[in-house]
């Protein structure tokens, strides 16, 4: 599908796009001119910068983000991403709302309301490993998304067997980030232990086995 086309079809996503962008006009003259920009393990604003980066920024990156992956197609050598259309769709909305909760959460720290920024980003990033996992089992091999070795890149039983687990495997540990805050969101080094403990794995695991697997094929294959 052409990048024009996937625009036209999804123009859902394209308002929701819009609608920070529409906010910000609205409520710039309230938000202080310096607001936060970064949070420390606490929960706290460590750094600060001028307002357009909370308020154009933020909704400007999730702009761009949504438009590489709209053309990732077009630039894709070997048009190997074309067959995976249907579950980087889904990707892209699900990125798009958490962008989009990302600027409501950091406009309303910004205006001086009471809002647990670190229960917000732990609670997010496990939804969003877990809807990402639900996708990537879906994933065909290509270039742009997925777990890209050079193993699973070269063998497609490998892409295959690597992202069944990798499904899963984000699917248990983004339920774990979200169990794991609400559980001792309170405690600052638990909480934090618990993030360390399961996202490393998440990330290792996959590999891994994508370069075990691939030479244990590799030597049946012989």
């Amino acid at each position: 599908m052409k990048a024009t086309e996937t625009l036209k079809k999804e123009w859902p996503i394209l308002i929701l796009l819009t609608l920070p962008f529409i906010a910000s006009a609205f409520i710039w003259e309230q938000v202080p001119e310096t607001v936060p920009t970064h949070f420390n393990i606490h929960g706290e604003a460590d750094d600060y910068g001028p307002k357009w980066m909370l308020l154009i920024m933020i909704p400007g990156i999730a702009v761009l983000t949504y438009l590489l992956m709209v053309f990732l197609p077009s630039i894709d050598p070997k048009r190997k991403i074309e067959s995976t259309q249907k579950p980087i769709a889904g990707i892209r909305m699900v990125i798009t709302l958490f962008f989009i909760a990302l600027y409501a959460v950091t406009v309303l720290i910004a205006m001086g309301k009471q809002v647990d920024i670190n229960t917000f980003v732990t609670i997010g990033i496990g939804l969003l490993f877990m809807i990402l996992g639900n996708y990537m089992n879906s994933v065909k091999p290509n270039y742009f998304i997925g777990i890209r070795t050079p193993w699973t890149l070269e063998d497609p039983r490998v892409w295959k067997k690597t992202h069944r687990l990798g499904s899963k495997l984000w699917l248990l540990g983004g339920g774990m980030l979200i169990l794991g805050q609400l559980l001792f969101g309170g405690n600052e080094v638990i909480s934090s232990t618990v993030i360390g403990v399961v996202i490393v794995p998440l990330a290792v695991i996959p590999i891994v086995y994508s370069y075990i697997l691939f030479k244990k094929l590799e030597d049946s294959d012989d």
